[in-house]
């Protein structure tokens, strides 16, 4: 087993910002709230204020990302996991147990009502991604396509380092 390196919460939700921001190639400042996929403290205080409170977050964890599937369902990459809210449920991921991405289990999202394909890399749609844990389990979540996925794609493979190398203090 490799040596756990001691980090705060705030340094692991620095080290995802970064991981975030270099993927789009941007800065914090280009960034306002409203992406599909974007920095939770971006988002407006009182949908922050209503999501932390569904989610029962450990005293040391933050929320970084949050990736929008819709008005009611969402992504949250914590400090220490992955959380899916939806209106009738939550699910996480501890990165502790989280082994690899799978990626889009599919190359085409759904299709169009004309019967027309259309390519994961297409904007706007949704496609199932699978998140694979450490006991062989892989779980399948409805992500968006396009730029906003495999931005989540991209931060995704990075993660995996949070729950194998670092352990969190306070």
């Amino acid at each position: 087993m490799e040596n756990q390196i001691e980090k705060s919460a705030e340094r692991i939700k620095e080290q995802i910002e970064f991981w975030f921001l270099n993927y789009f190639n941007k800065s914090k400042v280009e960034f306002n709230g409203t992406e599909v996929f974007t920095l939770f403290e971006l988002i407006d205080l009182e949908v922050q204020v209503k999501i932390k409170h569904k989610l029962n977050l450990k005293s040391n964890e933050i929320p970084v990302l949050i990736l929008k599937i819709s008005d009611v369902e969402f992504i949250i990459n914590t400090t220490s996991k992955f959380i899916r809210v939806s209106k009738s449920s939550i699910e996480f991921i501890d990165y502790s147990d989280f082994e690899w991405h799978k990626g889009y289990k599919s190359i085409l999202a759904d299709k169009l009502s004309s019967g027309k394909p259309i390519s994961i890399k297409t904007d706007g749609y949704l496609s199932e991604f699978g998140l694979k844990t450490k006991n062989g389990k892989i779980i399948y979540w409805k992500i968006p396509t396009g730029v906003p996925g495999f931005g989540f794609w991209n931060v995704t493979k990075k993660v995996e380092l949070i729950g194998r190398r670092y352990n969190v203090i306070q």
